[in-house]
């Protein structure tokens, strides 16, 4: 588990992902948490993570965890690596926010957090992240944890993408 100021981010198991299938009234009990309905944008990527995450062992430490927020005891969200750390020792990071509990500060809280815990592997030497290419609240939020841009990909399916990065120091 990932812990910051506000939040838990807790990583799933085989035990949550089932939950997440069967519901947010499980999922709620099994996480001790408020769940509200719309807690995730993204839904429909649980099941298949789930079953990339049983197949591939290395993927435990470098997958899906929840956002849990500890002052409301209540899942806002998802984020996590999309996969382990690769040769070069670079690992990507991607998060969410519910809308209620956005512009506080939260998002930033789950990148700084997902980046400490990165870089507190030794094998990790770089954390980079994907934003559409456009000004936005994710490009602010990447900026205020110390990544840089440094360049552009063409997805197959989002179109133009900015890469950015950020060094391990020292």
């Amino acid at each position: 588990m990932i812990e910051t100021p506000h939040l838990r981010l807790i990583p799933c198991d085989d035990t949550i992902f089932e939950a997440i299938k069967m519901g947010n009234n499980v999922l709620g009990r099994v996480l001790g948490a408020n769940v509200p309905k719309r807690w995730t944008s993204y839904r429909e990527v649980f099941t298949p993570s789930f079953h990339r995450w049983k197949t591939h062992p290395p993927l435990r430490d470098w997958w899906t965890h929840l956002v849990l927020y500890v002052p409301d005891n209540m899942l806002i969200g998802s984020c996590g690596y999309k996969g382990e750390p690769d040769a070069e020792g670079v690992v990507e990071i991607g998060y969410e926010i519910r809308p209620s509990h956005r512009e506080r500060g939260l998002a930033t809280e789950v990148a700084k957090g997902l980046v400490d815990h990165a870089f507190a592997h030794d094998l990790v030497r770089k954390v980079i992240a994907h934003t559409l290419a456009e000004e936005s609240p994710s490009t602010s939020i990447l900026k205020k944890v110390g990544f840089e841009r440094t360049g552009d990909i063409q997805d197959p399916d989002d179109g133009l993408l900015w890469r950015w990065e950020l060094l391990k120091q020292g």
